[in-house]
Formats: C-alpha cells, structure tokens, sequence
C-alpha cells in the first residue's frame, strides 16, 4: 500500500484539520476532498461519518462516481446509536466495492477495529489509500476530552503508519477551547475554511528547481561497500609496506577508543529528548514498576510532560497517589558505537488545566507519540486520563563515540 510520504521520511505526509465555519451538509455524506489528484484504478478512499444509512451514503457516491475517476476500493465506517455490529458491501460507479461498518459513538475500539480491519485487507494492494475523519465532534457528548484525545492520536499513528493520506474536518463551535486546542496539537497543518486558503509552499528543503536532492549523483555513485565506481583497486597480490601496516595498526586503534562511551552536553540532550518522545517509565518504591510512556520535553524549563491513564484498584493508580519519584529512560541504538541514552531523574506530579495551559503542554507534547493501549476494554467510565509534569532533579546522558 503506497501513499504520498514526506521527504525522505518514509511516512504519509502528515495529517491535516479543516476547521469548518458551519454545518456541513448531512447529505453530503462522502467528502470530496478524497479524490483530489487520484487516477483511476490506483487508489483506495475511507469515510468516517455519523448517523447516516449506508445505502444513502453508497447511493451518493455512486452519483458522485458519474463525475470522478473511479477509486479501486472504498469503505465508509459510521457511528451511528443504531448500529447493529454488521459490516454490508455494495457496488458502486463502475465496479467499485464499497464496505461498510455502523459501529456505536460510544464504542470506540469498534471504530478502531473497523480502520484496522480495513488496512489489513488492503495491506498487500498496490495504490495509495486516503482517508477522511468527519463528525468527530459527535463523538464528544459520549467520551471526555481527553479520552477523545487520546483515541484521536492513537488511530492517527496507526493510519499514517500505515501510509494513508489523512485529513480531517471539525467544527470550532461544536468543542470547547481547550478540546480545539488539543485536537489542533494532533496535526501537521490547521486550516481555518472560512479564511483565504494558505499559499502552496514549494516542496523539498529549499533545491532549486530541476536540483537534485539525493544524496549522491553520478560523480559520487559507489559500489556496495562505499568504494567509488571507477577507482582504482589495489593489486591483489601486492603486500602492503611498513607504512600501510602501521596506518592499520593505527586505524584499529582508533576503533576501539570509539566503543568508549562519551558524556552528553546539555545541547545534546535536549536536542535528543526533544526528539524522540518516548521512553520507559520506572516508578520508586519497594518493587520495581516500569511502563513504556510516551512524553513531551520542554527544553527551556527542562520539563518532561506524560498523559497517563488509570483507574481504580490499577498498579499506577497506586504508584500515582501524590508526587512520586521516577526516572525516565530514553535509549537509541543503532550499533555498538552509536547509541545513545539519557536517563532523567526526579518527581512526577499532576498538573491542573490551568497548569497544562499555562505552560503550554500541548506544544511541548507534539513530539510524543501515544501508543494504543488497552485500557478500552473497561468501561470509560472507569478511566480516567491526567497530565503530570516530571520535574528533573538530576538529567545525565552518555553516548557512543560516533554518534555524535
């Protein structure tokens, strides 16, 4: 399954919000903005929409299909408080599939099982996959904000990990400014419809046109193993002099200081906790407890920001009963002398609204990335989800010699 990727990234370019000035039309229930620059035949199309009929919605676009090159494939998942847990398929324009799920607003791990079913049939296809998330705020008088949050972020990672082509469209008035805020900090770009669409900016990193931003070109192409094409290679049978056998000697010197690990600077640090985002998390105590736990990392006032969940009778529930101290354990290995690793000490404490904005979490938090967890097999209602700030007594960092 292929999409269009950031460059030199591998990833599906990243996800975008339509902030819609009014209603949308309910009988407008396919959104158009999913066969924009497609060609025939070569790509795939995902609806996420609430309280329509899947026959209304199959029939609007078969009429669209009269106007558009028809998609290889497509689905549409709607939440609907009808939903009767049964997935139907229909044809529409010339010999398109179109699947559908109806799945309950208040069930979302059905709405993520539904995404997930649809990548997994579509996995081994040729063609790029776009998709559209529509009425999300219909989910919000069933879930909290930070529930939502946190499903939002979870089925982003996993459709843009899959390489499709996401966007979706929210109304402002339909969320309170805190749920706007954190919906906007799960997205590449925001745009306001009702304001003059932003210039198209050029892609790439500044090349000019027709300028090649590869790596290498022809006057640099090399064989496996890095020697370059056309130089001239040594007479096999030639023994090397005594300077040639020095300069190894040297050279495997060399080498073994580069094992030795190095001290980071607070530069490289920072540079690298901003980074990565995720870590493990190990909570003090008599018995050790540690968690996988993605995290926002704010350099300026050295502060690590988590978004965790908990509930009643759970072994971080326990372990988050007032300020506690962690240590917070960020690791990259890429070979015995490239890595890197950081271990952050000191205490966690939950933040207030108030804090969270003030301090600007969301900002700080764009770099962590939420893994699904599986906290939406118990009842929400039993969940609850908190931001805690992790305030460093001491941060050291150490590194391979060649990472730098």
């Amino acid at each position: 399954m292929d999409s269009r990727s950031d460059a030199g990234t591998g990833r599906a370019a990243g996800p975008t919000l339509y902030l819609e000035s009014g209603e949308l039309d309910p009988t407008e229930a396919f959104c158009t903005d999913v066969f924009d620059e497609a060609e025939a035949g070569e790509y795939r199309v995902v609806q996420l929409i609430a309280s329509q009929s899947f026959e209304s919605v199959s029939d609007e676009l078969d009429a669209l299909l009269e106007h558009i090159d028809d998609p290889s494939e497509a689905a549409v998942i709607i939440t609907t408080p009808q939903d009767d847990d049964e997935s139907a398929v229909a044809r529409v324009g010339e010999e398109t599939p179109l699947y559908g799920f109806r799945v309950s607003p208040q069930d979302l791990t059905g709405i993520s099982i539904a995404f997930s079913r649809i990548l997994e049939k579509w996995e081994q296809t040729a063609g790029s996959v776009k998709i559209c998330l529509r009425d999300v705020e219909s989910l919000l008088p069933y879930h909290d904000t930070d529930l939502l949050y946190r499903f939002l972020n979870t089925v982003l990672a996993t459709l843009q990990g899959a390489g499709a082509d996401v966007h979706m469209h929210l109304r402002p008035d339909a969320a309170d400014d805190r749920a706007l805020r954190m919906f906007s900090s799960l997205f590449d770009r925001v745009v306001d419809t009702s304001e003059s669409p932003p210039e198209a900016e050029p892609e790439g990193d500044g090349a000019e046109a027709g300028e090649s931003t590869d790596a290498g070109d022809a006057s640099s192409e090399t064989e496996p193993g890095g020697d370059s094409l056309g130089a001239e290679e040594p007479d096999e049978a030639e023994e090397p002099d005594d300077t040639e056998k020095a300069d190894d000697t040297e050279k495997a010197d060399e080498d073994a200081d580069d094992v030795v690990p190095v001290t980071m600077d607070d530069d490289e640090i920072a540079s690298f906790l901003t980074a990565e985002g995720h870590g493990v998390l190990a909570f003090g105590g008599e018995s050790p407890y540690a968690i996988p736990m993605s995290y926002g990392y704010d350099p300026d006032e050295r502060a690590v920001y988590v978004h965790m969940s908990a509930f009643e009778g759970s072994e971080k529930a326990a372990r988050l009963d007032g300020p506690t101290a962690v240590s917070l354990v960020v690791s990259r290995y890429e070979g015995p002398d490239r890595w890197r690793s950081v271990v952050v000490d000191g205490t966690l404490s939950e933040l207030s609204e108030a804090d969270v904005d003030r301090r600007d979490v969301l900002e700080s938090f764009k770099g962590g990335s939420l893994a699904s967890v599986d906290v939406f097999n118990r009842p929400l209602s039993d969940i609850s989800f908190e931001w805690y700030v992790l305030d460093p007594s001491s941060i050291s960092g150490r590194q391979g010699a060649r990472s730098r």
